[in-house]
């Protein structure tokens, strides 16, 4: 972790002609994910204690305390894992003993210095509004992620966090939500996983401040090439998906690889900004599942409007923009391209995006 940290916080590469740190661009959370407990050592075989504290493998993680005091003094936040999948625990039935389950594991939250918490969905205790009430509790503010794989989400009455959504910001009890299964570094993987945002770009959206749809962490220099890893990662910027990095950080040449995409500022703009919808699906078309091409767009400040062109084609294809039946722009517009930092001049009408490889994309401004 703490190696992971010192990636993060390191200026050592360019961007715009500055040396900058992945946590300079937005990258500011380390979040410490499963395999950090004692399996095994607590009551009735699992990794709490009879008073209900959680049990840590003091061997990998001496000190949780001094863990997040390291990530902190490099002015990072630091995020833990809980209701774990490794020994999960689901046998438990004392309501007194479930109770201080709960209120133990938050007071190690909190007492650890964690600003996170990711809760899974394999053990027993996946109820998110007592989860995040009892963090509320202790007047600590603790980003609560969501990973029920698309199980608990916005608009539900029922089960473990009910809440409408629609409020600004959102009312739900977690602060971003797992929309998909887990990701795997495949294009079919990333693919069926973006298509889980779509239920949730919808009128008004259920993605949105307070509570954003994440189709998982990116695989971004896990991809089988440099096409596929960024239109993966335009992919999630368009969705206004929490850009979650999943490669290997202590690999220079890795990281050196993907930086150009990891870093366009550009491509993070159009991910951090709200103009009042998360992105959506605009249309698809193209071979037996009509899909083989698709065009996402999000709605910018200033009547802006980003647009992903992205190939879902083992061949090449050409791809048009009708400017105003697919973004609601009339007249004559400017387009900037994202990828490749240059502005394209003005269109109107239609604008060509001209022939995109296999799982390659285009990435647009159209501004007025």
């Amino acid at each position: 972790m703490e190696n992971t940290m010192d990636k993060v916080a390191e200026r050592t590469r360019m961007v715009n002609g500055k040396l900058t740190s992945l946590a300079d661009l937005g990258y500011v959370a380390v979040g410490l994910d499963d395999n950090w407990q004692a399996c095994g050592t607590g009551v009735n075989g699992s990794f709490h204690d009879a008073a209900g504290h959680p049990l840590i493998n003091t061997t990998t993680f001496p000190s949780m305390k001094g863990m997040t005091d390291y990530g902190h003094a490099k002015g990072l936040r630091v995020g833990w894992y809980m209701n774990n999948c490794i020994c999960a625990e689901k046998h438990f039935t004392d309501p007194t003993y479930i109770q201080k389950h709960m209120e133990e594991s938050v007071k190690a939250i909190v007492a650890a210095g964690f600003d996170g918490v990711k809760l899974d969905g394999c053990g027993q205790f996946r109820n998110l509004t007592w989860w995040g009430q009892l963090l509320n509790e202790t007047g600590r503010s603790v980003m609560i992620e969501n990973c029920h794989w698309g199980g608990t989400v916005p608009g539900q009455t029922t089960g473990d966090a009910p809440c409408t959504g629609t409020t600004m910001p959102s009312n739900c009890p977690y602060n971003f939500f797992r929309s998909s299964t887990d990701i795997n570094p495949s294009w079919n993987s990333i693919f069926s996983n973006l298509q889980t945002t779509i239920k949730f770009q919808g009128n008004p959206p259920l993605s949105r401040p307070g509570t954003w749809a994440y189709p998982d962490m990116l695989e971004v220099g896990n991809m089988a090439t440099y096409n596929e890893d960024r239109t993966h990662f335009g992919a999630w910027c368009i969705v206004s998906s929490p850009l979650i990095l999943g490669h290997d950080l202590t690999n220079e040449a890795l990281t050196d690889k993907i930086w150009p995409i990891i870093s366009n500022t550009e491509a993070i703009a159009v991910n951090q900004a709200w103009a009042g919808h998360p992105g959506r699906l605009v249309k698809q078309w193209g071979g037996v599942g009509g899909n083989d091409m698709q065009m996402w767009a999000k709605a910018l400040p200033e009547g802006k409007q980003a647009v992903l062109i992205l190939s879902n084609n083992d061949g090449n294809m050409t791809a048009s923009i009708d400017l105003e039946k697919d973004i609601g722009m009339s007249g004559t517009v400017s387009v900037r391209d994202i990828w490749n930092h240059k502005d394209l001049g003005k269109a109107t009408g239609t604008f060509s995006a001209g022939t995109i490889e296999t799982h390659d994309s285009r990435f647009y401004i159209f501004s007025q």
